[in-house]
């Protein structure tokens, strides 16, 4: 028998929902991740995880920040270690490799959420997607004010073309 989560505060109930999430996400992947499988581990019913997130999307847009923000720390700590511009762009790509064989779920996650029809309104994770961008583009921008990037390229469209081949 499930352990029920009637009556625990909005806040914990929340909490429930993406912790199950993120077991059930590095166990199945983003792909073959339901709401019916954090219904089943986690004791809180199917409406009450729609209360809080409208959608599939929106559950794993929350867990994604917690991806998104650990890939963050990776792009930092690759540019703490190299002050040389060219080096510091190849320690950003060879971090984001490093992510990706250290957390292989929660980069399929980031590649799932980059789909056409992904729709999500979850303030966090739209939060940590621009400061991810902002972070790369200005590392761009830091490379055009050091003539390592030509100054005619737009940045931040550099930065997408870059965050797409990887």
């Amino acid at each position: 028998m499930k352990a029920g989560s009637k009556h625990f505060p909005k806040s914990h109930r929340k909490q429930q929902i993406i912790t199950t999430t993120d077991t059930v996400l590095k166990e199945v992947g983003a792909t073959d991740f339901t709401v019916d499988q954090i219904v089943d581990r986690s004791g809180v019913a199917e409406g009450i995880s729609y209360k809080y997130y409208k959608s599939k999307d929106d559950i794993l847009a929350e867990v994604s920040v917690k991806a998104l923000e650990l890939l963050l720390d990776y792009f930092k700590t690759a540019l703490q270690k190299e002050k040389n511009l060219p080096e510091a762009t190849k320690g950003l790509i060879m971090a984001y490799y490093h992510y990706y064989l250290d957390h292989p779920r929660y980069f399929e996650l980031i590649l799932y959420m980059e789909r056409p029809d992904f729709n999500s309104s979850i303030r966090n994770y739209l939060v940590i997607s621009r400061e991810l961008r902002d972070f790369f583009t200005k590392h761009i921008e830091n490379c055009q004010a050091a003539n390592v990037i030509k100054k005619d390229v737009d940045a931040t469209y550099c930065t997408y073309m870059i965050w797409g081949s990887l």
